[in-house]
């Protein structure tokens, strides 16, 4: 079986699953549709197919063990890096103790030949010292890189699902009693299936690539935009009410709708269906989530390309 008869087989039990889930109005949660998809898929899927979910399944255990363990090694060298840093420094400081201890104050020239080689001692320290910050700003500059590529999408440049959750579950915890002037934005591109079919593969990952920044063009620096899975995307805006909220929304949404993409001398034509909600006192993640999902779900209704707000 070929890799687009894969593609359209899966596809096919996505969509019944999304069916399932919409007939029944139950919020698509990932742990809601992974019950539906792998439901549907342990009666529909064929041998080639289970084979092909194994070999994805192991790539994706193997990927994610291979992130941890280059982030525990970049850890481990980091800690190891930084005593080496510190052993020239520890290593000045025993001789200037040994140093002072057998220092002789019989005369003043033994004195004086005393204060010069503290004093040169004291520039070796601060060599020592100067070396030890580099290594320091280097170790954090590696670190940072390190983190960085764990949370973030490398087709679009952005934050993945993972950077989401680490970004916002730290200002929801803290919100837990007040309301905070934080919304989220669920942006949804539309028909992508079709653009994939009609304009293949490259074309829909420069797509997704052209949404991903044009988002993030149009926000502040304090706000961040994520790609949340497929050619779903949240957008989390900062010190920011409803009626803000509502015209951010549109003018991306008008923006992504009057672009004009070309490839391989076609024109391309996208848009993009939005929900957005803002952050209630008591919301936990899933509150926010859930509220911004059934407000895409009622603008992918409503024909698509228009913003709904859900605010209670």
């Amino acid at each position: 079986m070929d890799s687009s008869s894969i593609y359209q087989k899966v596809l096919e039990i996505h969509d019944h699953a999304m069916g399932l889930l919409r007939s029944t109005k139950i919020p698509p949660y990932p742990s809601q549709y992974k019950k539906f998809f792998d439901q549907l898929f342990s009666e529909i899927a064929d041998e080639q197919l289970r084979k092909d979910q194994e070999n994805v399944d192991q790539k994706v255990l193997g990927d994610s063990k291979e992130d941890v363990t280059k982030y525990l090694d970049m850890v481990e060298h980091s800690v190891v890096s930084f005593i080496q840093a510190h052993s020239g420094i520890a290593s000045v400081a025993e001789l200037q103790r040994q140093y002072i201890d057998t220092a002789s104050s019989e005369s003043a020239d033994k004195f004086v030949t005393f204060i010069e080689g503290l004093s040169a001692l004291n520039q070796t320290m601060s060599d020592e010292l100067g070396k030890a910050q580099l290594q320091i700003d280097y170790l954090t500059k590696e670190l940072h890189e390190a983190r960085s590529a764990l949370t973030t999408d490398p087709l679009t440049k952005v934050g993945n699902r993972q950077g989401f959750s680490e970004d916002i579950e730290s200002s929801i915890e803290a919100g837990a009693s007040k309301q905070l002037s934080m919304v989220l934005m669920m942006m949804d591109i539309d028909n992508f299936k079709f653009l994939n079919d009609e304009y293949g593969y490259v074309a829909g990952d420069k797509v997704l690539y052209f949404i991903a920044q044009t988002i993030k063009g149009m926000i502040r620096s304090g706000d961040k935009v994520y790609r949340f899975g497929g050619e779903e995307f949240a957008v989390v805006l900062n010190r920011c009410d409803v009626a803000q909220a509502q015209a951010i929304a549109d003018k991306i949404r008008l923006k992504i709708e009057k672009s004009r993409l070309i490839y391989s001398g076609k024109n391309v034509h996208v848009t993009v269906s939005v929900g957005v909600t803002v952050h209630q006192a008591g919301d936990t993640l899933d509150d926010l989530i859930g509220r911004a999902d059934k407000a895409l779900y009622c603008a992918k209704k409503s024909n698509k390309n228009c913003t709904v707000l859900f605010d209670w």
